[in-house]
């Protein structure tokens, strides 16, 4: 399959190894690996996400363990539970300007919620901003192509398994203010 629907009003192409979404509106959400486009999802190397999405469903890009980098429109509101799950690959995440529920303040290569100044999602180029003040859960779940983060003494807390199976994660300063780390936050740092 190299096309069909991704919400009421949405639409996916698969073609040379990007994936392309039309349309306006919520994408669905997905099972774990049941996305339509999952058994091509290795080689998935670009996706495009149209002006007029809000939502990212859960598990929307699972394992596109080839996507390097992603933008995401202004209008997003939500997103989905391990949406980015796999994506060992991403380097770069960037919230288009304008959106007030998310940003990637700072070039910082990640998705902080805005009200709550909290990283949701980060890869392996992400540079925290100091302005952040916690890492949620699942942040950095399976980014085994980080090597190294800085924690800056913004931050207080550290969510729930932030950077579990971060397999090639060396190297962590954590800053002077973080009072909470919570259980598995670095499980499975093999290195």
């Amino acid at each position: 399959q190299t096309s069909g629907q991704c919400g009421n009003n949405l639409y996916w192409t698969l073609s040379d190894s990007t994936l392309t979404i039309t349309g306006f509106g919520a994408m669905y959400d997905y099972k774990y690996g049941e996305t339509p486009w999952y058994s091509e999802n290795t080689s998935i190397s670009a996706i495009s996400l149209p002006q007029g999405l809000t939502h990212i469903g859960d598990y929307a890009f699972y394992y596109c363990r080839s996507l390097t980098s992603i933008t995401f429109p202004n209008r997003v509101t939500s997103i989905g539970s391990d949406a980015f799950f796999y994506c060992s690959s991403l380097s770069s995440m960037v919230v288009e300007e304008g959106n007030t529920t998310y940003d990637s303040r700072d070039n910082c290569n990640a998705i902080i919620k805005t009200a709550s100044n909290t990283l949701i999602a980060g890869c392996q180029n992400t540079i925290i901003p100091n302005s952040v003040t916690s890492i949620g859960e699942y942040a950095f779940w399976n980014c085994s192509s980080l090597t190294s983060i800085v924690i800056p003494d913004g931050v207080t807390g550290i969510g729930y398994s932030a950077f579990i199976n971060c397999s090639s994660l060396t190297s962590i300063v954590i800053g002077n203010s973080v009072t909470s780390i919570e259980e598995e936050a670095f499980s499975y740092c093999s290195s």
